[in-house]
């Protein structure tokens, strides 16, 4: 270690409760989608930010979507179905349209998993947060760590990306 380096804290977060806030994703995630129970779920967030100039202060407004990811391998469908922080209010589920996803990557740095539409799509991709969050969180939902979710989906995302390739879309250098 260098004179000026750092160790990496521990993520402090309460195991008890994480284990709780999953159980009422899997309720909430039934709730929102017919045969609930055939997908795999982790939780997932999406950042938009809004810059306005204003006529004394400029300002930058940042807001977080929360949502419930699940997928399913046997059909290679990816559901979003968005929640409120306090997991007690819920959207209709989200479908992402696989027809138009051309590219899948992730940034290990940031936790983020990206699924490409194809040019000319509407959207750009889905950029998808899938970190950790401890019990001392602002933004995300607390207390919610899925480490053994969230490598279940890269693994998915690795089945994905392969059959990505066999339709012939080129993809990024594959880093985990």
């Amino acid at each position: 270690m260098g004179l000026f380096s750092k160790k990496p804290k521990e993520l402090e977060y309460d195991a008890v409760e994480c284990q709780n806030k999953k159980v009422r994703m899997r309720q909430i995630f039934n709730e929102a989608v017919a045969d609930g129970d055939s997908y795999k779920i982790l939780h997932a967030t999406e950042t938009t930010t809004k810059f306005e100039h204003g006529f004394v202060f400029d300002t930058n407004t940042t807001t977080f979507y929360h949502y419930i990811l699940g997928y399913r391998q046997s059909d290679h469908k990816i559901v979003l179905v968005q929640i409120d922080r306090d997991l007690t209010q819920h959207s209709e589920e989200i479908q992402i349209d696989m027809s138009a996803v051309v590219e899948a990557h992730y940034t290990p740095k940031y936790y983020q998993a990206c699924l490409q539409y194809k040019k000319g799509y509407p959207q750009y991709a889905e950029i998808l947060n899938i970190g950790d969050t401890g019990s001392k969180t602002v933004a995300g939902i607390p207390n919610m760590v899925q480490k053994e979710e969230r490598e279940a989906f890269l693994d998915y995302l690795e089945i994905l990306r392969s059959r990505l390739e066999q339709q012939g879309n080129k993809q990024e250098k594959w880093k985990r």
